[in-house]
């Protein structure tokens, strides 16, 4: 038998059924990151995560900053409060303990100053954190004026001259009276012995 011999259209579509898995496969390749993508990708990912870590501890140092602020302005405002009530004495007082639930120790100083305007002083409660001077303790001072007479000789110097100035009243009543009182007495006789 002799070959048959395939038609030149044949021999073309076999061979591009033969040709086309090998160009089906390299058409299908998927488009992928290359290995340099990949590591710069995650070298911009690693950095992202340091700067945002290094931001959350900012923050958190400042919450705990303002945390211990405002606990020393309660410590403070407390104080002054319980001086003023006279359960504490207003003598001064230096780096003494607060009782205080907290993890860190806090210490208070009282102390009066001088003022150039007569008839008051200063009343100075300061607040601290009892740490090392390195870890940077939180401070907060509360001043009040406070008045050198006591409540009880101001009262009195107010009735004291309340007092004086009712004397003064009555005694220029009783001199306009006694003035007037004379001629107006000398009128009332004359005009009794009329009738």
């Amino acid at each position: 038998m002799a070959p048959k011999m395939i038609s030149t259209d044949t021999q073309r579509a076999f061979s591009d059924r033969v040709q086309q898995p090998r160009r089906s496969a390299i058409s299908r390749r998927r488009p992928a990151f290359t290995l340099l993508e990949v590591i710069l990708a995650l070298v911009i990912l690693g950095a992202a995560l340091a700067i945002f870590g290094e931001v959350m501890q900012l923050a958190n140092q400042n919450a705990v900053g303002a945390r211990a602020e405002t606990q020393a302005q309660l410590l403070a405002t407390s104080l002054m409060d319980e001086i003023l009530a006279g359960s504490i004495d207003d003598s001064p007082a230096n780096r003494q303990p607060l009782e205080v639930d907290d993890g860190v120790r806090w210490i208070y100083s009282v102390s009066n100053g001088t003022a150039t305007v007569e008839g008051v002083y200063p009343l100075v409660v300061e607040v601290e954190q009892d740490v090392e001077a390195k870890f940077n303790p939180v401070k907060f001072r509360l001043v009040r004026w406070m008045s050198t007479t006591p409540e009880g000789s101001e009262a009195s110097e107010e009735a004291d001259a309340n007092s004086q100035q009712q004397s003064q009243q009555s005694q220029s009543q009783s001199s306009g009276a006694q003035q007037g009182g004379g001629a107006s007495g000398g009128a009332g006789s004359a005009g009794g012995s009329q009738p």
